[in-house]
Parts: structure tokens; sequence; C-alpha cells
């Protein structure tokens, strides 16, 4: 089950009138509000993904995103002027959506949050928001605490839900300083969606892949060293699946597209996946889904020892962890060499996902969260 830090809740007006809305076996209707739609990256593995999943165990989800589909393309605009611009507009757009579906939503028996109601916007204002009968969670897989005004608006708003979820230790640190209850729920992927790469053969070149938005980019530039010293070797190409894609000087890049139907088959067809970070405390709460995505495809990920990557990873066993650049080459070198190596580490990860880290495992101890919270 969740790892929770629980405190007693106080009974509420439903259950002492007799009607149990988180009651085992009964309808249980959520309202949540969603940073964006199931284009950002986020939003699709925080709640979309768990819509279907969900309905099965009578949870229904009513998915409220404040930024349409554009908002990821925004974001990754890269002259910062211009997106700054564009932003600002979307956020306007996004807010009087908020401001509309707060008025005019049915009653629910719990409402979810991801991350705030209105991003820079006072606590004092979403607070005025949340005033009534339903209990409320907060949800948030970022350290965005560490973003300018936040700490404090955080804060206030862990302190007034019922129950915060949160994606790793690390924000559950922070979590439980202010909220009366706090949940893991680590990031995880459906893995049917992955058909996982079985067999491990030397080909032309050897395909490391990266997968991610562009703001990310500084982090996959730390592997520039590495791989251009890797591919004075052997014959090397370095995918990146996003849009658009860094330079790194003696290193053969090639952009890929990336599109929610096609990033599976994609990954699938890498050699290795590589997911650098810095050892920072925004680093430290990221949730590895690069990680899991790269194990469900049944290809070898190498990553940073930092936050989560140290839990889902065992060094040798279903993956590679890497500190320095000689690190980094070595572990590389290695699988470049060995399709033995990276059969092993891939199945191994493949299993690790299925076991720990699948939506088939946590959709219903989500479903037994969102009734405990209602209650």
């Amino acid at each position: 089950m969740p790892a929770a830090v629980a405190h007693e809740t106080p009974i509420d007006d439903h259950a002492a009138q007799g009607r149990r809305p988180g009651g085992e076996g009964s309808p249980l209707r959520v309202r949540y509000y969603t940073k964006g739609t199931a284009a950002d990256p986020g939003s699709r593995y925080r709640a979309y993904q768990y819509a279907p999943r969900l309905a099965a165990h009578g949870v229904t989800l009513d998915l409220k995103p404040l930024f349409g589909d554009g908002y990821v393309d925004l974001a990754a605009e890269r002259r910062r002027v211009l997106r700054a611009l564009r932003l600002a507009g979307a956020a306007a757009v996004g807010y009087a959506r908020r401001l509309a579906d707060l008025a005019g939503d049915p009653r629910a028996d719990l409402v979810v949050i991801e991350r705030q109601l209105f991003p820079y916007w006072p606590a004092a204002c979403e607070l005025a928001c949340l005033r009534g009968e339903v209990p409320v969670v907060l949800e948030f897989d970022d350290a965005i605490y560490l973003t300018p005004g936040h700490r404090g608006k955080l804060a206030r708003l862990l302190a007034a839900v019922r129950l915060a979820i949160v994606g790793n230790a690390s924000l559950a640190d922070f979590a439980g300083r202010f909220a009366r209850e706090v949940a893991i729920v680590p990031t995880v992927v459906d893995v049917e969606r992955y058909r996982p790469r079985l067999r491990h053969e030397d080909g032309e070149r050897f395909v490391v892949g990266w997968i991610g938005l562009p703001y990310n980019f500084p982090a996959l530039e730390r592997l520039a060293a590495p791989l251009a010293r890797l591919a004075r070797e052997v014959p090397l190409e370095l995918h990146v699946v996003s849009r658009g894609a860094p330079r790194l000087p003696g290193v053969p890049v090639r952009e890929v597209p990336w599109s929610e139907a096609t990033e599976a088959d994609l990954l699938a067809r890498l050699d290795v996946g590589v997911m650098p970070l810095p050892d920072d405390e925004w680093s430290r709460g990221k949730c590895g889904l690069k990680l899991l995505q790269y194990m469900a495809a049944g290809i070898p990920a190498v990553a940073s020892p930092v936050g989560v990557n140290r839990e889902i990873v065992a060094d040798g066993e279903n993956g590679r962890l890497a500190s320095t650049e000689g690190d980094w080459y070595e572990a590389l070198r290695d699988l470049a060499r060995s399709p033995a190596l990276r059969a092993r580490l891939g199945a191994a990860g493949r299993r690790t996902v299925e076991q720990r880290y699948s939506l088939e495992v946590w959709a219903p101890r989500v479903a037994a969260l969102y009734r405990s919270a209602a209650r």
C-alpha cells in the first residue's frame, strides 16, 4: 500500500448522515483539477492514465485541465520573451476556464488538485475557492515549492487539505511538515502500452536515447564528453525524443519528434536509455519517469544516482548508475560491447516496472486512497 503518515481524521457530514461516499463498493465521484490535458506529461501520468482503471473500481474522475493541449508546445519555446508572452496569454485563458469550472461544477465526493488551482496567485485566493464540505487532496510530483513565490503558498495549501499525495520521499519530507496526512504514490506507467524489446543484437550503430521536454536539455548536455569519447570508438547515434534537440560536439544527434501514439515504439528501438541529472534539491524531487519508460520498453537504462533513481535502479542488476564522466563512459561502453548485458538488464528492468511501478499495481491503491480521503 502507499507509504503514508496518518493522522486522525474527523467524521464528515456524509458519514454522520449515514452516507459514506468512500465506502468500499459505492460509487465515488472525484473532480480532478489538472494542470494540463493528456498532452502534458505530468497530468497524463498522474491523472489521465488512471481514469479508465479507476472506473473499474467504482471511482469516476471528472478531469478539469487548467491549460489546453498547446501549453506544452508553448513551454518548449526557446525564445524567452516570446515564451513569456505566450504563456501569459495561455494563463489568462486558463484562469478564466478554471473560474468557470469552479462556479459551474456539480457536487463531487472528493476534489483533487494537481499542484495548484491558480499558479502564482496568492494562497488566500485558492483557499477561498476550497471552502465547503467536500474533502480536498493536493497532489504534486515536482519540487514546485522551490520556484519563486511558492514555498509559503504550498505550506498554506498543504495545511488546509485532507490529504497530500506526492511522488517520492523527498517531496513527502516537505509535505509532511504541514499536511495532516501524506501518501507517496510513485509515478507509474501502463506496461501494456510498451512492447518490450526481447532481442538485443549488434546493429550498424549503437543507439543511445533520451526522452523529455526541451527545457531539460541542460541535463542531457552533461553527457557531451562521455558520448563524444565513446563515439570515437564505436558507431554511435544519440536519439533525442522531444521537440528539437541540443547540439553536442562530437556526437551524432538525431531529433526524433515525440508523440504519445509513437513514443513506446520509438523507445523500443533504442539500445540504451539515459537519465542524467545534477545532484540538487530540484532533481531529488523528480520521480524517474524516463527510467520507467526505458525499463518498460525492455531497454537498459543508465541514470545519475540522484533521488528516486536510487530506488528504481539497482546498479548492475536492472540498470546502471553513473556519477562522473568516467562512470558514464564505462557504463555506456560496456553496454555497447555486450548485447547479452543489454538483454539481461533490459529484461530485469521490465520486471521491476511490472512488479513495482505499473498502473495495474497502483490503480487499486489509488482508488483506496481516494475512498479513505472521501470518508
